[in-house]
């Protein structure tokens, strides 16, 4: 059965990333979507040569000994290059060799007397010295090129950041190679990189598979010669991995379009370049000529998941109409709904008879898909609209689960045009279907009222108490954040309840600073030593959302910063420079902390963290290395932005 498409905000933070944290061990890693984040790339900068002095003196009176200011630069760079390779062979701990090759890294191209030392970091046991080491030389640029088949090597190592930071240097390396003709040697380097990168960008691991397409961008500028590799790589690729690289391919924009259209040649990728398409929405334009061909003549999946993935692209795949009408006058049941619900979605033209047949039609859910798909292409219809609606509020009893959700989502697409009466009047509806026994309804349900947002908020209010739909109801707060502040008396209420305090804490936190009457509620919390960590984790992260408001429990955070337990110290150390941002005596302990942070399951976590450390600012350098690669690779675009707009203020002078 088709289902509506459920909006992404339907990411309910069920809890908060701070208390979700385990521990901020060196690994990988939600908010409601942000604005578009376009993809962001850092070129590694380098430090050009000292340009010469202006000489004041008359000729004769310089000294015959000085040398030009660029010499003296490059010679001060060898003995500093020389000094730190002697260094990092005396070093032993992790953390120090790390640091040293971070400060080989920054001197950039002009540490290419320290490459053999860089290359043999790659056989270190430790991870996090490894990428580094591989991100060092990356920096090097062009002068690097002889390191390609170690890099190549790293693709295969068992740590998902040794493998990204490998890619990332390969494209770092080819990229920085400016010269028009490349010999014939370097250029047989450069082309053997392609397979193995081919291989990795089908890697399980999100910022491995980012990292390797980009290499291959770079490689191989023409797009389509390098889909066929890609798809090649997809096909012979274990069906679980293959979404999530082309997911990867999606998140990329887009760019990504080619490989994706190259992808649904092959029957074995096809399905899953059909998803990755719809995850891109209005971008995936040029792939819709395709899409009607499968719509008109694929196999029945293929016809089924491209008439959604049109209804993804909207307005711009109205050109689609023909086929999709096609499909709905078939008479094949299996094709009538998703063909109806893409004609709404792409508000085609020439659609109205097929629909206005369908909405006839004796089959209810069919019957109230059409009517909806004729009240969005023609809003402005009130005979239409009123319809639509009513045939949709029929539909929340159904007792077919798939038609109570898409009357839910029907319902709430439609609410837009709606008296704001009748709009609160809708979210009442839904909060009764929130405990529906189909779990897919209540989570519909859930996401047409964070879609109502303003207008939702009496009937969420109204049944906060209420045992039964509580829960549920804290989860949407949570989503709509600091819309729900309007909530905030009956949350500080519920922190008194142990068996929803916890979501009450998420969902104060989630409102951020206009929660701030509920500080010395949470305050308490944090303060009860016999409440559960989890949730005295909650409740210092919430203290921090709330910001300089809850400066009153800023000493028991900085106390709880010095803490043995590393989960507890980290929060409370993020939730003090949120409370005091600025308070330079938290840094050093803070900036270790963060950077692990960077590197957590969660992305709030990351998030948070990459934040904070922009914050910080310059004080904060020795985070650049691993906000680089969070800006580069991170799976989220969210947390890819704020690394991306962290580093500028830290490397602010």
């Amino acid at each position: 059965m088709i289902r509506f498409a459920r909006p992404s905000s339907w990411a309910l933070v069920a809890v908060i990333g701070f208390v979700a944290l385990s521990g901020c061990a060196d690994k990988p890693a939600a908010t409601p979507p942000a604005k578009p984040v376009a993809q962001v790339v850092e070129r590694a900068e380098r430090p050009a040569a000292a340009p010469a002095a202006a000489d004041t003196k008359p000729a004769d009176t310089k000294p015959a000994d000085t040398k030009p200011s660029a010499e003296a630069a490059a010679a001060d760079a060898a003995t500093s290059i020389a000094s730190l390779v002697e260094k990092l062979a005396a070093t032993t701990a992790s953390n120090d060799r790390v640091l040293v090759i971070d400060e080989i890294g920054a001197i950039g191209q002009n540490s290419r007397p320290a490459l053999d030392a860089l290359l043999a970091a790659f056989a270190d046991e430790e991870p996090r010295v490894r990428w580094h080491a591989a991100r060092a030389v990356g920096l090097i640029g062009e002068d690097a090129r002889s390191a390609v088949p170690k890099l190549l090597q790293l693709l295969a190592d068992p740590d998902p950041l040794v493998v990204t930071q490998a890619a990332a240097a390969i494209a770092r390396i080819r990229e920085d190679d400016g010269r028009e003709v490349i010999p014939e040697a370097d250029a047989a380097l450069y082309a053997a990189a392609i397979e193995p990168l081919g291989r990795t960008a089908v890697h399980a691991d999100p910022r491995a598979r980012r990292a390797s397409v980009r290499a291959l961008r770079v490689l191989t500028p023409s797009l389509e010669a390098l889909a066929p590799i890609v798809s090649r790589h997809l096909a012979d690729a274990d069906p679980t991995v293959v979404i999530g690289a082309l997911h990867t391919l999606a998140d990329m924009g887009d760019d990504s379009v080619p490989f994706l259209l190259e992808a649904m040649k092959d029957p074995k990728a096809r399905y899953w370049a059909e998803v990755a398409l719809a995850e891109l929405g209005p971008d995936a334009e040029p792939a819709v000529a395709a899409l009607s061909e499968f719509v008109s003549n694929g196999e029945a999946e293929d016809r089924l998941q491209a008439m959604l993935t049109l209804a993804a692209i909207g307005d711009k795949a109205s050109s689609a109409g023909p086929a999709l009408v096609k499909a709905l006058e078939s008479g094949d049941t299996a094709l009538q709904l998703p063909a109806a619900f893409a004609l709404g979605k792409v508000k085609a033209d020439g659609a109205d008879e097929a629909l206005a047949k369908a909405a006839a039609a004796d089959e209810p859910f069919l019957a109230a898909v059409a009517a909806w798909a004729l009240a969005r292409i023609h809003p402005n219809d009130a005979a239409l609209v009123e319809q639509a609606l009513a045939r949709l509020r029929k539909g929340l009893a159904n007792p077919d689960a798939d038609a109570r959700q898409a009357a839910v989502t029907g319902l709430s697409s439609l609410a837009d045009g709606m008296p704001p009466a009748d709009r609160e009047a809708l979210a009442g509806e839904f909060v009764t279907l929130l405990t529906d026994g189909d779990p897919e309804v209540g989570r519909a349900a859930g996401a047409a009222l964070i879609r109502l947002g303003p207008a939702a908020m009496q009937a969420i209010r109204a049944k906060l108490a209420d045992p039964g739909v509580r829960v549920q109801l804290m989860e949407v707060i949570a989503a709509l954040g600091a819309t729900a502040k309007p909530a905030v008396g009956e949350l500080v209420t519920a922190l008194g309840d142990e068996k929803v305090r916890g979501e009450a804490t998420v969902a104060l936190a989630a409102i951020g600073t206009d929660a701030a009457e509920a500080a010395p509620a949470l305050a308490a919390l944090l303060a009860d030593e016999k409440a559960e960590p989890g949730l005295r984790y909650a409740a210092a992260y919430a203290l921090g959302r709330i910001g300089p408001a809850a400066v009153a429990a800023e000493p028991l955070l900085r106390g709880l910063a010095e803490s043995d337990d590393e989960m507890m110290a980290t929060v409370a150390v993020w939730a003090t420079l949120r409370i005091k941002p600025g308070d330079a005596s938290l840094f050093e302990s803070a900036i270790p902390r963060l950077r692990r942070a960077l590197r957590d399951d969660s992305e709030l976590v990351r998030l948070e963290a990459a934040v904070s450390l922009g914050d910080i600012g310059p004080a904060a350098a020795s985070a650049i290395p691993i906000l680089e690669l969070v800006s580069e690779d991170d799976p989220v675009k969210q947390v890819r932005q704020a690394a991306a707009e962290a580093l500028p203020k830290i490397r602010a002078k």
